[in-house]
C-alpha cells in the first residue's frame, strides 16, 4: 500500500509530466521547399503511396506526375483494367514489365489519339512476354514505340501490321520472339531490312516457312551477334546455313536446336564463324558423334549443346575429346530473353522496381 500510496503522489506531483503535448501549428513546412527538393523525397516513396500523395493537393498532383518517378515500373502478373496501359505510358515510363500480365481492352482511352497528337512513348525496355494481350491492343501500343531497343514479345500472337510496327523501332538491339505465332514472310521481312543494328534475336519455335527461313538468312542484319533459331524442323537446311555464315560470320552465340534437316556438312560450315562461343545442336539427330569431333579445331568455342543426341557411352568420348569445351551446360537458351533464372525484378539486367 505504501509503495501505491507513493506513486500516486509523483504522479499528482505538478512538477512530474508523463508527456509534453506539442502547440499546434498550421504553419506548412513543405511550402518552403523547392521542387527539386520535393521530388527527392518522392523518388524514395512506392508507386502507390505517390498515388496518394496526389491527392493532397495541386502542387503535389504536379510533382507526382514527374517522369523522373515513373522511369521504371513492373507491373508483372497483374490484371490490369481497361485504359491502365494507355496511363502508365504518357508518364514517360522508360523501362516497363508487363510479363504475364493480363491486359484488358480497350489500352488507350477513346480520345487518346485526339489528345495526345502524336504522342510517342518515351519505353526504351520493354518485357511483354506470356501477357494475355490482343493483336490489336498489341499493335495499338506498339504503333506508340519509337525508341525501342530491346523488347520481348515471347509466346504472343503476332501479325504483320504488328512487325511492321517493330520495325519502326531502327534503334532496336535485341528481339526475343521466342514461341511466337503469327510471323510470316511479309512481317519478317519488314524486320529484317530495317532492323539494321540488332545484335541479339531470338525467333525460335515460330514455325517458319521455307520461304521466311530464306529471308531470314538472307537478310539477316550484319551487326547479329547471338541468334536463336532452333525448332525449324523441315525448314533450315545446310545451305541456308551457309548463306547465314557468309553474311554474318561475327555470330558468337547460336542455336539451332531441333533442325532436324541439317547434317554433318554443318560442322564444316561453322568453322567459318571464328568467333562462336556457344552452340546447340541438340536433337540435330543426322549429325554423328564423329563429326562433333572436329569442333576441337574451334579454338573459340567455349560451350556445346548436344541434348538427345547421343548414348551416355559416345557422350563420354566427346566429353574426354573436347575437353576444353563445356558439354551440355546449357538446358535452356538465354538468347535475347529479358530475365534469366530467378531473377524477376530486372529485365536484361535493368532493374523494374524503385
Amino acid at each position: 500500500m505504501h509503495s501505491i500510496k507513493t506513486a500516486y503522489q509523483m504522479i499528482s506531483d505538478e512538477n512530474f509530466y508523463l508527456y509534453k503535448v506539442r502547440e499546434s501549428s498550421e504553419y506548412d513546412h513543405f511550402s518552403t521547399l523547392s521542387d527539386e527538393m520535393i521530388l527527392h523525397v518522392f523518388k524514395w516513396l512506392p508507386k502507390k503511396t505517390l498515388m496518394k500523395c496526389s491527392l493532397v493537393n495541386r502542387r503535389f498532383l504536379r510533382l507526382t506526375q514527374d517522369e523522373t518517378l515513373w522511369a521504371r515500373m513492373d507491373l508483372a502478373g497483374r490484371s490490369l483494367r481497361p485504359e491502365a496501359v494507355g496511363r502508365v505510358i504518357t508518364r514517360g515510363v522508360i523501362i516497363l514489365r508487363l510479363a504475364q500480365t493480363k491486359i484488358i481492352d480497350p489500352i488507350f482511352e477513346p480520345d487518346f489519339f485526339i489528345r495526345f497528337d502524336q504522342f510517342e512513348s518515351k519505353l526504351q525496355y520493354l518485357d511483354l512476354s506470356m501477357a494475355s494481350v490482343t493483336v490489336a491492343s498489341l499493335h495499338q501500343l506498339l504503333k506508340t514505340c519509337r525508341q525501342l531497343r530491346k523488347l520481348s514479345l515471347e509466346h504472343l500472337q503476332l501479325s504483320d501490321r504488328v512487325c511492321e510496327e517493330i520495325a519502326q523501332n531502327t534503334n532496336l538491339e535485341v528481339l526475343n520472339l521466342a514461341l511466337c505465332s503469327g510471323v510470316r514472310s511479309r512481317g519478317l521481312r519488314s524486320l529484317l531490312t530495317r532492323l539494321n543494328r540488332l545484335q541479339s534475336l531470338n525467333i525460335s519455335w515460330t514455325n517458319l516457312e521455307t520461304e521466311s527461313v530464306a529471308i531470314l538468312v538472307e537478310t539477316m542484319s550484319l551487326t547479329i551477334l547471338r541468334l536463336n533459331i532452333a525448332g525449324c524442323r523441315k525448314t533450315l537446311t545446310d545451305e541456308h546455313l551457309s548463306t547465314l555464315v557468309d553474311r554474318c560470320p561475327n555470330i558468337r552465340e547460336l542455336d539451332v536446336s531441333d533442325c532436324n534437316l541439317l547434317t554433318v556438312e554443318v560442322v564444316r560450315i561453322l568453322n567459318g564463324l571464328r568467333e562462336l562461343e556457344y552452340l546447340s545442336l541438340s536433337r540435330c539427330y543426322n549429325i554423328s558423334v564423329y563429326a562433333l569431333m572436329d569442333f576441337q579445331f574451334m579454338p573459340s568455342l567455349n560451350y556445346l549443346d548436344i541434348f538427345g543426341m547421343l548414348s551416355d557411352n559416345q557422350l563420354k568420348v566427346i566429353i574426354n575429346s573436347l575437353s576444353s569445351i563445356g558439354i551440355n551446360k546449357f538446358i535452356n537458351s538465354a538468347v535475347a530473353r529479358p530475365t534469366v533464372g530467378t531473377r524477376r525484378t530486372s529485365i536484361w539486367g535493368l532493374r523494374t522496381r524503385d
